[in-house]
């Protein structure tokens, strides 16, 4: 457990979670000396962006290759989610999404304002509730993410002037205030939901009264399954209404409270936007987070892992398949066409194959099939075999020019005869299997080594999407 203290205000610089003059800042985090190595990180940015946005694409082709194969359930929301990914890497990782997401009459808005240092966002004393995103932009070149969240130009503010109060250290930093997520009005949910996937960072704010709220806990627990890295700072706000001992119980059973929702050593701050007490901290932690200019990567990374694993899970396209089975399941294939074809010893036109007897041979490669398949797979494959009519139709089409071997002439001794018999035979299903093999290629064995290609090859990209994404978050 992570725990953020209220150890003095923002204004006389002391306390726990305040910026140590030499440089040193929460948690130890050196704010000030990220700025000497943001050449380095933001070299390591660009060539994470450049493999990220190959992993992206090799998630948007198995994706792809999945609605082709299994429709566009387990498809949709790994293409959804590559497409987000793409947008935010086309609009640069140099910014640091943070939203601050809580209930009504939290007091969200006012530490909103607080950590801004300026009265921006809404805040109301009758009906306390954000009616729409706004937010506050510290540096210049964020209009495009802006925009990208549908946040109005109107209801954000920059803060870029070099006389402003820890310009330098929350340079980059986009703190976004969202719309209560309990509020009654169905617009404000539709908002908060849009915004939610797409910040880097999301601080959960809460009060004494609703700390132990069950929708705010199932909304919090709902983002950390997406990704534990992303809901990852709690607040509890409004601590100036109890006293210091029952601000700690209070902190203690919260924190209690996410662990049972399954978060590992959360982080929870206690603040008082009335009295300012731990906002200092609050920044601090901000300041820390905006100055790693890979977070925004590092949280694009996580997305594309975490679609690139579900995708594999719910496509089931890394479980090993052997494809050997095909070559035999072809052989009976062909025999058993030849055999309804063409019954008993005589040499005869080869008989008209009917579509119930077409039927018995597609059953037949998909009982082979099967112990080789998950069931999602053997659905799809049922769905890519020709037919038991165009199977009936292509067959009549080959065996068209297929002619009978002429007979031995009388003159012949009879085991003379029998041999010429039984050599006219035996070309003659030469012939046969000669016109058949090609149609059980194009209507059985093709469609179903296409169908493992491409299984194969979903599993291949998830699973180097998801390499390349553990990878660029663990340098991160």
């Amino acid at each position: 457990m992570t725990v953020v203290n209220p150890g003095g205000s923002d204004g006389d610089g002391s306390g726990i979670g305040e910026p140590d003059p030499d440089g040193g800042g929460l948690d130890g985090v050196d704010v000030t000396g990220a700025a000497a190595s943001s050449k380095l990180a933001g070299e390591l940015a660009q060539t994470g962006a450049t493999a990220l946005r190959q992993a992206i694409h090799d998630l948007r082709e198995a994706a792809e290759l999945s609605a082709q194969r299994l429709g566009s359930g387990p498809a949709e929301d790994a293409l959804a989610t590559a497409v987000r990914l793409e947008e935010r890497l086309e609009r640069g990782v140099d910014h640091t999404i943070v939203a601050l997401q809580g209930g009504t009459g939290s007091g969200k808005s006012s530490l909103f304002n607080a950590l801004a240092e300026m009265n921006f966002a809404e805040v109301s004393v009758l009906r306390p509730t954000t009616r729409q995103a706004t937010a506050c932009v510290w540096g210049p070149g964020a209009e495009d993410l802006l925009d990208w969240l549908g946040i109005e130009r109107g209801a954000w503010i920059k803060r870029d002037s070099v006389l402003e109060r820890h310009i330098g250290e929350l340079r980059g930093l986009i703190l976004v205030d969202l719309p209560d997520f309990d509020s009654a009005v169905d617009d404000h949910h539709i908002i908060a939901d849009r915004i939610l996937p797409l910040a880097d960072v999301l601080v959960w704010v809460t009060d004494p009264q609703k700390y132990a709220d069950p929708a705010l806990h199932e909304r919090f627990v709902a983002a950390a399954r997406v990704n534990q890295d992303r809901a990852n700072l709690v607040v509890l706000n409004q601590i100036d209404t109890v006293s210091p001992d029952q601000a700690e119980q209070i902190e203690q059973a919260l924190t209690e409270l996410l662990v049972a929702d399954g978060m590992s050593d959360p982080v929870v701050a206690l603040t008082s936007a009335v009295t300012l007490d731990g906002v200092a901290a609050v920044r601090a932690e901000l300041m820390a987070r905006t100055s790693r200019q890979t977070t925004a990567l590092r949280r694009v990374a996580a997305d594309l892992s975490l679609a690139a694993k579900q995708l594999a899970d719910q496509t089931e396209s890394q479980t090993p398949t052997s494809p050997d089975w095909i070559e035999q399941a072809a052989v009976q294939a062909g025999q058993a066409v030849i055999g309804l074809i063409a019954p008993g010893p005589r040499v005869q036109p080869a008989q008209a194959l009917e579509v119930a007897q077409a039927r018995t041979v597609t059953a037949a490669w998909m009982a082979q099939a099967m112990p080789h398949l998950t069931s999602t797979w053997v659905v799809s494959l049922a769905e890519a075999l020709a037919t038991p009519g165009n199977l009936t139709g292509r067959l009549s089409t080959a065996l068209d020019g297929v002619e009978v071997p002429p007979r031995p002439g009388f003159g012949a001794r009879l085991f003379r005869r029998a041999a010429a018999d039984r050599a006219r035979r035996a070309e003659w299903l030469a012939r046969l299997v000669e016109a058949v093999t090609p149609v059980v290629e194009r209507a059985l064995t093709g469609p179903t080594r296409a169908l493992l290609a491409d299984r194969e090859r979903i599993g291949q990209l998830t699973a180097g999407a998801a390499r390349a994404a553990a990878d660029l978050g663990s340098a991160g």
